[in-house]
Parts: structure tokens; C-alpha cells; sequence
């Protein structure tokens, strides 16, 4: 994989400040992923999936997964479970250089099949649950499930499936029996549980069904985690509570000749309790404060109004042409780390251009200012971070593909097909992914405010993304492609912000247009 200039900044002289943070990057990564299956009988089964060195970057043996990106702020992992979509986390979720990803067992019996184990999950498009079992896929969603689904065939040759799920998520890895039950079991998921119903009708020509459920989880008491205050003091903080999410996804396929449409919709509404403390800033202005200044609490119960769709079209031609179109919504938030979660994101392995929403792009504004312990001297206090993750999210996208498969057989014989194709992707932010206002948020005037200059939806737009792609398959088993791409970045890749800043604690933010970025990557993999 190489990398240019993802932070889509250059070197600028003339800005004190100047958030270009990195230019060329080049890495390699591997994976050897095993799926050994035991097929006892035609009632049994036992299935499992190993990766070893699993995206294991060259010269390294730690793999992590991804983490919801803040601009300014930076990083927040939320806890397994509580405060995650995708359930998983901790040791039992990343490991290094062996993973033990998936085991679970199948029965069928007369009444229907029983998933029982740890197993993938994935629903239509994989916006919402995605098991990342495509060739790029990179994460993928796992759960400590039991499944039962039963069939019923109708003489039109259509077919209903029904099925009833209980999920627990995964990441403690201790046995309370250990402390003779009377030690304080504080994993993150605590006694969280997720239930769900999935009703999918097929028809030849068209399909559409839904997963929809709930997750609840009655918390603890007492705080979560530890955070540091923003003289360096390591504090206990993270406001436990209650978590009540509801969920519906609807999906639906249609067939006709040789083109394809499919759409997913999901909802997410309810209470959720993250247990989530973010480290304190720590400007100049908590010189004098007491133990704890400057943490952000999230409320031990927040709202959650989170809002995801995607839509896909194709068309498959004999004479090898294909194309595609793709467009989708993820809402965002226009006031991060409110009391009301909007913005969440499509799950990390449905992504739509080899930039875009797949690599952490662009660069928020960086805070330089005097700190708490010292206030004279200049350091730069937060930002710098990425203004999109790894994940579709707070974004409005169209992308239109073609690609062609060409016939050189006759000229190279060991090619079993060969394919070239392009594709341009563009997108908006509904929202503004700047906008933090530190002296509402703590409750203290002297810090300041930043937020986006650009108001109107047209204004935030992220750019345009042209991507050319190279794939073949040899040999019956090696699989090979040569992906490139560029991005062209909008306005709301700029650095360009209104800062109130009455207490005058920290240094002005100039404004700084964002400049082109560049990515290829070369894939090969042997499957068998």
C-alpha cells in the first residue's frame, strides 16, 4: 500500500501552525486465513475461521481494531457492547499474530437449523452487520450467538426464513468463579444482551426482508474507567448507566435480465449508556482547578437517533461489460459529544473507493496554546486528527463504476480472466464535522469555541475521487489486483474555522486549503 499526502496537507511556510503531518507512507501487510470445517453428518457440523498474522503490517506482530475518529478531539474507543455497534473488543477481539476469529456448530434438525458459537454476522448491503468475508475485507462483525432459522417453501418457488437470535458480546476473559464470585466483574459488555428477529422473503425475481431487534443492559454503579484531568492526574471517571437501543433494517433485491438493484435502511433509536470519559484538553484556563478539571463525562444515558441507507444498481453483459452505481446516507452530528448520539457510520468493511471513507483523511484544526501546568509556553493542545475515518459516516455519496473483462486467454494461457475499470465517487457531509464548543461543553466561559466557516449543505462538500482498478485471477488460484486512486478534496477538507476564544488562551488558527492525495495498492492472494 502507498500512501500520499492522506492528511491532505503540504508544507506551507507561511502558517505558523501547519497541520501537514506526513507525506509519503508505504507499508505491506499479510494474512493467512484458515477455515477448517468438520461435517460430522448431515445434521452436524462444526465450523471455524483462524487468521494468522492477520493484517499484520510487515515487521510488527500487533493488530487493533478500528476506533470511532473525533475531529479536534481525537480517538474515542467506545466499550464493547454498551456503546458499540459492532461487538467487539479487548484482547478477545484483536489479538496478534494468531486470531482465532470464529468457532461455532450447526443442527439441523426437524424443527430447523441452530447456530450456536461465535460466528460471522451479516445482513443485505453490510451497512449495519457486515462479516468482512470479502476479498478486501479487513474486520468484519463477529457475535457470541445462538441462531435458530426454519424455512418454509411455497409451490410458487418462493421461500420465507424465519429465524430468532440471542447475542452476548465478547471481551472479558475472566471466570468470576476465579475470585470465588466475590470479586467486581467490570468488563465492558457487563450483562448487556441483544435480541433479534430476521424475516426474509425470496422470490425468483425479487427478495426483501428485515433484522430488527433490541439491546439492553441495566449497567452498574460507579464509573467505568480512568481518564486524565488536565493536570496529568489519572481520575476515575466514565458515568455508568442503562442501555435500551432499538433497531430495524430493511433490505430489498430486485432482478430483471441482467441488471440488479438492491437497497438497505437502518434505524437505530433508543438510550444508550457509552460508560465513556474523554481526557482532558488541557488549556491554561485550568491552571488553578481542582482534581478532574477538564474530563468530558458523557451522560450516563444518552438518546440515540442514528439514521443509514444505501442503494445499489448493476448491469452484467455477455460481451463483458459491467457497471454500477452506488449512493448512500449515514447521518451525522452537528454538535459531537452532545447528549444525543446521530452519527455512527456503516460498518468498516462496506467501502465505496480506495479513499474515500476508507482511509482517515484530511486534518482537523490543531489548538496550540499555553497548558495547565504551563501556561507560558506554547504546545499544541489537541487537533490534527482525521475529518473522516475508516467508515462511511456523516456523509452523502454517489459513485459510479465500469469495468471490462477482456479475453487474453489465447495470449496468456495461465489467465483465467483478466478485468480493468474506473470508478468516481463524490460526497457531502450533512453536517458539520467541526463544531465544538468547549466552554458550553465543561461549563466554563474562558474556553473557546471552533466551528466550520461553511454553513450551507453544498458548501460541505468532501471532493471527488477517481479510482482506476486492474484484477485478474491466475493459474485457477491466485487472485491479483492494481488498485490507484486520487482525491481531489472539496471545501470541507479545508482547514477553515471561526474561533471564539474569550479568555484568548489559545493561538489563532489560520485557514489552510487542503491539497491533493494519491493511494495505490497491489493485492495478491492464493484461494483454495
Amino acid at each position: 500500500m502507498v500512501l500520499q499526502d492522506v492528511d491532505l496537507q503540504t508544507p506551507n511556510n507561511s502558517i505558523t501552525h501547519s497541520n501537514d503531518r506526513f507525506g509519503l507512507m508505504q507499508f505491506n501487510q499479510m494474512r493467512l486465513r484458515v477455515q477448517p470445517n468438520i461435517k460430522v453428518n448431515d445434521n452436524l457440523g462444526v465450523y471455524a475461521e483462524f487468521d494468522f498474522l492477520d493484517n499484520i503490517v510487515f515487521g510488527s506482530k500487533a493488530n487493533q481494531n478500528l476506533q470511532i475518529l473525533s475531529p479536534v478531539v481525537g480517538t474515542l474507543t467506545l466499550p464493547s457492547g454498551a456503546g458499540t455497534i459492532g461487538e467487539v473488543g479487548g484482547v478477545a477481539g484483536e489479538t496478534g499474530s494468531i486470531n482465532v476469529r470464529r468457532a461455532w456448530m450447526e443442527i439441523m434438525s426437524p424443527i430447523g437449523k441452530f447456530k450456536l458459537g461465535r460466528q460471522p454476522s451479516h445482513w443485505g448491503l453490510g451497512i449495519f452487520q457486515n462479516d468482512g468475508e470479502e476479498r478486501q475485507g479487513d474486520f468484519g462483525d463477529s457475535e457470541d450467538r445462538i441462531l435458530y432459522l426454519t424455512e418454509f417453501d411455497f409451490n410458487t418457488g418462493a421461500a420465507m426464513a424465519a429465524g430468532l437470535l440471542w447475542d452476548i458480546p465478547f471481551e472479558a476473559q475472566q471466570d468470576p468463579r476465579v475470585q470465588g464470585l466475590g470479586g467486581v466483574i467490570r468488563d465492558n459488555g457487563q450483562d448487556l444482551q441483544q435480541y433479534a428477529a430476521v424475516l426474509y422473503y425470496e422470490h425468483p425475481q425479487w427478495a426483501i426482508g428485515t433484522f430488527a431487534g433490541a439491546r439492553r443492559r441495566s449497567g452498574g454503579t460507579g464509573t467505568t474507567m480512568t481518564a486524565i484531568d488536565a493536570k496529568g492526574n489519572v481520575v476515575a471517571s466514565g458515568i455508568d448507566g442503562s442501555t435500551l437501543l432499538y433497531f430495524g433494517d430493511i433490505y430489498a433485491k430486485y432482478n430483471y435480465n441482467e441488471y440488479t438493484f438492491q437497497f438497505e435502511g437502518v434505524y437505530i433509536g433508543g438510550d444508550i449508556s457509552t460508560g465513556l470519559a474523554v481526557n482532558a484538553i488541557p488549556f491554561s484556563a485550568f491552571s488553578s482547578s481542582a482534581t478532574g478539571a477538564g474530563i468530558i463525562n458523557l451522560p450516563a444515558k444518552q438518546s440515540a437517533e442514528i439514521m443509514m441507507a444505501a442503494f445499489e444498481a448493476a448491469g452484467i453483459y455477455d460481451w463483458g461489460g459491467e457497471w454500477s452505481v452506488k449512493t448512500g446516507y449515514a447521518s451525522g452530528d452537528a454538535n459531537a459529544l452532545s447528549g444525543k448520539i446521530t452519527q455512527y457510520g456503516f460498518r468498516p468493511d462496506y467501502r465505496i473507493a480506495l479513499l474515500m471513507f476508507y482511509e482517515p483523511m484530511g486534518s482537523s484544526p490543531s489548538m496550540y496554546g499555553g497548558t495547565a501546568n504551563n501556561p507560558s509556553t506554547t504546545t499544541k493542545l489537541t487537533g490534527g486528527a482525521p475529518i473522516t475515518g475508516n467508515f462511511i459516516n456523516n456523509a452523502l455519496y454517489i459513485t459510479a463504476g465500469y469495468a471490462h473483462t477482456l479475453n487474453i486467454r489465447d495470449a496468456i494461457p495461465q489467465a483465467d480472466w483478466m478485468k480493468i475499470g474506473g470508478t468516481i465517487i463524490t460526497a457531502w457531509a450533512p453536517k458539520k464535522n467541526v463544531n465544538l464548543n468547549f466552554a458550553q461543553l465543561l461549563n466554563n466561559s474562558s474556553l473557546p469555541a471552533i466551528t466550520e466557516t461553511a454553513n450551507s449543505f453544498f458548501k460541505r462538500w468532501y471532493g471527488v475521487e477517481i479510482d482506476a482498478t486492474a484484477e485478474a485471477l491466475f493459474f485457477h488460484n491466485l487472485y491479483t489486483s492494481l488498485e490507484t486512486g486520487v482525491l481531489i478534496p472539496g471545501r470541507e477538507y479545508n482547514t477553515d474555522v471561526n474561533v471564539t476564544d474569550p479568555g484568548n488562551i489559545i493561538d489563532p488558527i489560520p485557514s489552510d486549503k487542503a491539497s491533493i492525495g494519491f493511494a495505490a495498492r497491489f493485492t495478491a492472494m492464493i484461494e483454495f
